[in-house]
């Protein structure tokens, strides 16, 4: 608990800091879309999330942030007890960026 209580004061004093600098691409990009796609069957994403994003952490049914969803694939995220690893470490930003493209179109936002 203490962990994130930092977590959330440090969020709080970087502001945008903790976001990507540049400036979002066109996340409605079919291509973009399509690759999001494969990279979140490729690492595994649909294991949570489901193939379709409709799984256990149903991505489909949230009105997302696509700078949050990016900060979330790129440094991770806890809550409701679960833990979703970070890909910043294994991801470019530019495919971390296709990877939110996915979400974000499946998401509410997309509807």
């Amino acid at each position: 608990m203490y962990k994130l209580v930092l977590m959330a004061i440090a969020c709080i004093f970087i502001g945008d800091a903790a976001y990507p600098q540049e400036d979002v691409p066109n996340l409605k990009d079919p291509k973009m879309i399509a690759a999001g796609h494969d990279l979140f069957l490729q690492k595994q994403c649909s294991r949570c999330h489901g193939e379709d994003g409709k799984g256990g952490v149903n991505l489909a049914r949230r009105d997302l942030d696509p700078r949050g969803v990016f900060q979330s694939i790129a440094d991770g995220r806890m809550g409701s007890g679960l833990r979703m690893p970070a890909s910043r470490d294994v991801l470019t930003d530019e495919e971390i960026w296709k990877a939110t493209a996915y979400v974000m179109s499946i998401s509410q936002q997309a509807k």
